[in-house]
């Protein structure tokens, strides 16, 4: 224990965080965070990426991985319950600026991808539901960069009053958007179910201006090479990428109740959970719709053919139009959807003001940012800074190209899983007084090694598995050195910013290598 000295160590002697978050809660969080139903976005890029992709199928093979990386984190996280995740591991294991940079990393791109929730709504939204409707005077407004600045605007100002008045409200306010969300998917997978593929081919034939049959057998003759395994195992590559963020419930540590059992519920039930609810999104996607079809489709209009006569990308929000005539059910389907990208931006801020305490509370950054509001355990100072960044942010999206330097975020996150699985390896020899204080789960050992460095080896696997992947040219074509640069950069920032704040600290007379011989106080 640290005795005298002890009021510098650290911002303070507590962190004034409230243990207030259930597993229940923290399993909603990790999954409203994956973003349930993106799918419907993403399974077209999915399709064209490696054409002949089986999207159910790799939800379903995606679990096992999610399961296993998932295993390691939650584990890992009860050995030093608090706030910043693996920023606190990798400190206390491999060095400080290591924690900080790969932590430094993740504020940047999660908050970077608040800016795309509000243009998705409108985009792949309202937009469709006006086509459907037959409202398309409105589209050029809903469209624009001004009204989508407007709408962000309100939609920060809400954000940042959810989580001001704490943990406990904005979980309430993740389950509400995950209840919308599974009434959302539970219209869309009812309606296909109840119009079948007929239906859908009848209503496709007759409004698209296309025909369903002379899409697939012209997307065959291109070169889609149709539905097979071997595309599918690729495909497993590009379906995991949604399952990103299983394991966000460490980042928040602080504040979970009873961490051991939330931990593991939280983070192994999401992966789970999220697999099964994307496996539902595309199987009745592909019952109704088709996978030949969505498939096709989705190769022709991304490879130009003129033969594509759609006014959009089909993305399934939008084909789900030729599932119901319908404008109540759709609008239903599509509020639910909506909540999808709403609640995923809450949960990335509220790691974000999370991520800036942890550090401020290690005294990387000005201890004034970890200051708690005492009545709603909510670090107000790191609120407003997070909230700033978001704007930023939201200004660089709708008015700049600025944020396709953020294009190689899954290459980034990869990395940041091989440093966190390198540290659980050593966490046991080099921080020995720590590994042997933790709970039993976390020193159990299969013969002489420790459990935690063996789910760790599986995930830096899986990890360079997927940053090779995320890197090839099925996933991006040709490498841009610049946007590689940028994402490398971030890391190497992060490290700049850690190594002026310790020289800093050293001559302030505290010494931050003080900071990383102990876990931070609750």
């Amino acid at each position: 224990m640290i005795m005298e000295g002890e009021k510098t160590v650290f911002a303070r002697k507590a962190s004034g965080l409230i243990r207030s978050i259930s597993g229940r809660d923290a399993l909603i969080y990790n999954i409203v965070f994956m973003a349930p139903m993106s799918v419907f976005i993403y399974g077209i890029w999915a399709s064209v990426t490696f054409p002949g992709t089986d999207l159910p199928l790799t939800a379903l093979l995606c679990i096992p991985l999610a399961v296993i990386i998932g295993l390691f984190y939650s584990i890992y996280s009860i050995s030093m319950p608090r706030s910043g995740g693996d920023y606190v591991w990798v400190s206390r294991t491999l060095h400080p600026a290591l924690g900080f940079m790969i932590n430094f990393f993740l504020f940047l791109n999660i908050l970077s991808l608040v800016g795309t929730e509000i243009p998705w709504i409108m985009d792949y939204a309202v937009t469709p539901y006006l086509m459907m409707v037959g409202n398309t005077s409105l589209i050029p407004l809903v469209a624009s960069a001004e009204f989508k600045f407007a709408v962000a605007m309100i939609y920060y100002l809400g954000i940042a009053l959810i989580i001001a008045f704490g943990a406990k409200v904005a979980m309430k306010a993740c389950l509400f958007s995950f209840a919308m969300i599974l009434m959302g998917l539970t219209v869309f997978a009812v309606s296909c179910l109840a119009t079948g593929p007929a239906g859908f081919q009848s209503n496709f034939n007759q409004v698209s201006g296309m025909n369903y049959s002379e899409v697939v057998q012209t997307a065959i003759s291109t070169g889609w090479p149709g539905l097979n395994m071997q595309a599918t195992m690729l495909g497993v590559q590009f379906t995991f990428i949604n399952f990103l963020g299983f394991a966000s419930s460490v980042y928040i540590s602080g504040e979970v109740k009873d961490v051991r059992r939330s931990q593991l519920m939280a983070i192994v039930g999401s992966a789970v959970v999220f697999g099964l609810l994307t496996w539902i999104a595309y199987a009745t996607a592909y019952y109704a719709m088709g996978g030949d079809l969505i498939g096709a489709i989705s190769y022709l209009a991304v490879t130009g053919d003129p033969s594509y006569k759609l006014p959009m990308l089909p993305f399934i929000t939008y084909l789900f139009m030729y599932v119901t005539t319908n404008p109540a059910v759709a609008a239903l389907m599509l509020l639910g959807w909506s909540f999808m990208p709403l609640s995923a931006g809450l949960t990335y801020m509220f790691i974000g003001v999370r991520l800036l305490f942890a550090w401020s509370f290690d005294r990387v950054v000005p201890t004034t940012i970890s200051r708690v509001d005492r009545r709603f355990g909510t670090p107000y100072v790191a609120l407003i800074i997070t909230v700033i960044v978001a704007v930023v942010y939201q200004v660089l999206w709708i008015y700049t190209n600025f944020m396709g330097f953020f294009s190689y975020i899954t290459f980034g996150w990869m990395i940041m899983q091989i440093i966190c699985g390198i540290s659980a390896i050593i966490f046991p020899i080099r921080r020995k007084d720590i590994f042997e204080k933790s709970p039993d789960i976390v020193r159990r050992k299969i013969g002489p090694i420790p459990v935690l460095s063996v789910l760790a080896i599986l995930t830096i696997i899986i990890s360079i598995w997927m940053a090779y992947a995320s890197m090839g040219p099925a996933f991006i074509g040709q490498i841009n050195y610049s946007v590689f640069g940028f994402t490398v950069g971030v890391f190497v920032l992060g490290a700049i910013i850690y190594s002026i704040s310790a020289a800093y600290n050293k001559h302030k007379g505290l010494p931050l290598e003080l900071t990383f011989k102990e876990i931070p106080p609750e």
